[in-house]
């Protein structure tokens, strides 16, 4: 039987002055808060710290995402099986 490949969305990430970021290939959201947003790329986990984070848009249908607020730092994760709600909320 043939197996169908899932196709990849693009990642890519554009920081403007550490006030504005722009992303691309985000597939869900996982958590958020003025200090931290927590989302999913086909290729890992994004974390995405700060002060003032705020996500003035989200495109689900392209996984356009765009951030206002103090950029701290920015990091990946490997991705791992995918948890429950309660899973990701006590991790």
């Amino acid at each position: 039987m043939a197996e169908v490949q899932k196709s990849l969305r693009r990642h890519s990430l554009h920081l403007e002055e550490r006030n504005t970021l722009k992303a691309t290939g985000i597939t869900r959201i996982d958590f958020f808060s003025d200090e931290l947003i927590t989302s999913q790329t086909d290729l890992g986990q994004l974390n995405i710290k700060g002060e003032g984070l705020h996500i003035e848009s989200l495109d689900s249908d392209t996984g356009d995402l765009l951030v206002h607020g103090k950029v701290i730092a920015i990091s990946y994760t490997e991705s791992g099986p995918a948890l429950s709600f309660f899973g990701r909320l006590f991790k």
